[in-house]
């Protein structure tokens, strides 16, 4: 059996929550659409459109998978992109890692 993972996040209007995975999300990204916090997820995980950026706390991203060429490039050209903290959420698959990791939803483009 898995476990359920729970990640705290500060929204676009700084109100901070704890969000808790449900069923059926595999991604951080499906985790926090669900939310309604600002996640729009325009292209559903394809990394094609960065409407799923957040910024993670650095202490958190090595225990991170690299960025992919795919996701850098889109990120690189956001308005808010910030090299030590910027993730495209749909990139990231939930793992036992991610307990208790905090993040900021980027502001709007």
């Amino acid at each position: 059996m898995t476990s359920v993972i729970s990640v705290k996040v500060t929204t676009r209007d700084g109100e901070e929550k704890t969000v808790t995975q449900g069923a059926g999300h595999t991604t951080l990204m499906q985790m926090l659409y669900e939310e309604d916090i600002g996640v729009e997820a325009v292209c559903g995980g394809c990394a094609s459109c960065a409407t799923c950026h957040v910024l993670i706390d650095p202490n958190w991203m090595g225990k991170l998978p690299e960025r992919d060429q795919a996701e850098l490039m889109l990120l690189q050209y956001a308005e808010f992109y910030d090299p030590e903290r910027s993730r495209l959420s749909c990139q990231l698959a939930l793992t036992p890692d991610m307990e208790g990791m905090p993040m900021v939803i980027a502001p709007e483009e």
